[in-house]
């Protein structure tokens, strides 16, 4: 029987639809067929099955029934995927040995209108998560870097939407899903789903609603015909089933994991959250049970404790609390204070006299202060905790976010921009910021500045050090041919046994991946001592070492070896350094490196050595065989 022999709606649901039709199968069935041809194309329902089918409904605005576009958006996201896949592919090749996808990559990528930018961060989410891509993990790194940038591009946009909008159509409840999507930039599919968040509101929502019902059923309908009791009815409700059936509550006081803090996710999972957290999903809720909730700061006796808390409690501050006024009521204030960190208490007014001409705080405030909290914990505690260079790669990180919520703040942008180029990092990133600003409306060439350079000055800082970079990666594709008195070799996993200045010995598993015949200087990898006339024990440079001290150092003549090695003992625990040949030695048992940069010079590590990428590869092209000749 011929398929033009059934009717289209036989085609259509019970033939085309079935998951074992794929879309390359309808491509080649409107290729070969012009009659089918037809019979597909026409059919937007089929086309939007289909398109969920591969890719499931990760859209976050979908087309009206009527607008006939999904065979174009099918179209659109295959061709997408190609492109990214060549993309991501390319990446290590312009980018090497920097490992960081340039920025007009990723802008070429999304430069087209909604849905182009989410098409591309699901490719990258899908190529992120394939087994077989998976395996060489320098293209793993460049997706998952480009999936960041792209995310940081998608929400810039959702920021200055949302920012734009006037304080009464602002919703709290977007504004922290805004910061916990930030948040989790980097987590693949795991980042904060909006949709995910307003399903779960959805469910406390509809349990609420549920009570009410089978509280209805108890009394009589008078007793609920006064407006105030019926309202109090549903705020005891929603205290009855977030806080009594679900249990959330606050941070507990000596909580240690703040990474949990801006995770909205969490805060429904966990049932744990900061004041601006519980508070969104409360008045969310009170929403759409028609109750407006608006935020206010409780100052009162307050301010003098939260000076004074220790670092571990800093996450529950400030007191935020949530007030209903009753429109309904009298002249005098009867408002009600709801405190969602005892449980959703319902205060009356009289507890708190200083909040009666208090007007509400912000949407704007309670976000800002959400971020300062969170930038507190970067600024005083990773520094103690995790080192110096760590707590400054992950501040300019939420000093990122502050960008996207204050694009025409030039102190920002220069805090981002100083930020960039003391790490050597999204320098391209800093440029397009400040390009900008100076094309806004908003911008002021005189305006004061919290920095010596003005933002011109800044911006032309971040181009030399692009520029720069640039060179660094130009120079990278020069070939290095080994000389044969060379001992060691690219890929290797070696024991760097070095007696630093003062009396300090180290012996760490460390991974070669790259060499000079002699010593060269370097920004980049650094040669470390430290010096015996230095009581603090600064760290110094080899070469000015040489020169402060009588002590003998090894030979600047022999061959040099940037290795990248990770020492536990240490509060910054990732080294790059650039070692002499004599303090090496070959390491029997190969054991894995935990680097940061590692995957930007090699593509897995198959248990005796690190494979080098194509581009490593390139750079030294006789050192994987001498490689497996030192393994044996």
């Amino acid at each position: 029987m011929s398929l033009l022999s059934l009717p289209n709606e036989v085609l259509i649901c019970y033939i085309f639809s079935l998951d074992t039709i794929s879309i390359s199968d309808l491509q080649s069935l409107m290729v070969s067929c012009r009659p089918l041809y037809n019979i597909i194309r026409e059919s937007d329902e089929l086309w939007r099955l289909k398109f969920i089918q591969r890719w499931g409904n990760f859209l976050s605005q979908t087309p009206n029934s009527y607008e006939n576009v999904w065979f174009e958006w099918t179209t659109m996201r295959l061709k997408k995927a190609k492109e990214v896949q060549k993309a991501v592919q390319n990446m290590s090749s312009v980018a090497y040995p920097l490992g960081q996808s340039p920025l007009i990559v990723i802008n070429e990528l999304i430069a087209e209108s909604y849905p182009i930018p989410e098409y591309v961060q699901n490719e990258l989410e899908e190529i992120i998560d394939d087994k077989k891509i998976r395996e060489n993990k320098t293209t793993l790194h460049y997706a998952r870097d480009a999936l960041v940038k792209v995310r940081i591009s998608i929400l810039d946009k959702k920021w200055r939407d949302f920012m734009a909008q006037p304080e009464s159509r602002k919703s709290l409840f977007e504004g922290v899903s805004l910061i916990s999507q930030w948040s989790t930039l980097g987590h693949g599919k795991g980042q904060t789903c909006l949709k995910n968040l307003e399903s779960s509101i959805e469910k406390i929502t509809d349990r609420v609603k549920q009570l009410l019902e089978l509280e209805v059923g108890k009394v009589s309908c008078a007793s609920t015909d006064d407006p105030k009791k019926k309202n109090l009815k549903i705020l005891d409700s929603i205290n009855q089933v977030m806080f009594n059936e679900l249990g959330f509550k606050k941070f507990p006081n000596f909580y240690t994991d703040r990474r949990l803090y801006s995770n909205f996710q969490q805060a429904f999972e966990r049932k744990e959250g900061c004041p601006a957290v519980l508070c969104a999903i409360y008045q969310e809720v009170a929403w759409k049970m028609g109750i407006l909730c608006e935020a206010v700061y409780c100052k009162q006796n307050n301010r003098e404790y939260e000076n004074n808390l220790p670092d571990f409690m800093i996450m529950n501050r400030p007191l935020l609390l949530l007030r209903w006024k009753d429109s309904a009521g009298s002249e005098d204030d009867d408002s009600i204070y709801i405190d969602v960190f005892r449980g959703g208490y319902l205060n009356q007014s009289s507890l708190y006299p200083s909040l009666r001409e208090q007007p509400a705080a912000s949407v704007d405030s309670v976000l800002f202060e959400m971020l300062e909290v969170i930038t507190y914990f970067r600024r005083h505690l990773y520094d103690r905790i995790y080192g110096l260079e760590r707590m400054r790669d992950i501040l300019s990180f939420y000093v990122r976010l502050e960008c996207s919520m204050s694009p025409q703040n030039p102190n920002i942008i220069m805090c981002y921009a100083e930020h960039c180029i003391r790490l050597g990092i999204q320098l391209d990133d800093a440029i397009q910021l400040l390009q900008n600003y100076f094309q806004s409306p908003e911008y002021k060439p005189f305006i004061g500045y919290f920095y010596s350079l003005s933002p011109s000055n800044m911006l032309g800082k971040c181009i030399s050090k692009l520029n720069e970079q640039k060179a660094e990666i130009a120079a990278a594709k020069t070939v290095h041919h080994r000389p044969s008195s060379l001992k060691f070799s690219v890929g290797l996993v070696v024991i760097c046994n070095y007696k630093k200045w003062g009396g300090f010995n180290f012996r760490k598993p460390c991974v070669i991946v790259s060499w000079n015949v002699k010593f060269q200087k370097s920004n980049e990898w650094k040669s470390k001592v430290t010096s015996d006339d230095d009581s603090d024990h600064e760290e110094v440079d080899e070469d000015e070492a040489c020169s402060r001290t009588k002590k003998v150092i090894p030979s600047q003549d022999q061959p040099h070896y940037h290795i990248l090695m990770f020492d536990s003992d240490e509060s910054n625990p990732q080294f790059q350094l650039n070692v002499p040949e004599e303090t090496l030695e070959l390491l029997p048992a190969a054991v894995p490196i935990e680097h940061d940069k590692i995957w930007v010079h090699f593509e897995r590590f198959d248990g005796r050595r690190y494979v080098p990428n194509a581009e490593k590869r390139a750079q030294f092209p006789e050192d994987e065989a001498v490689t497996l000749s030192l393994i044996g």
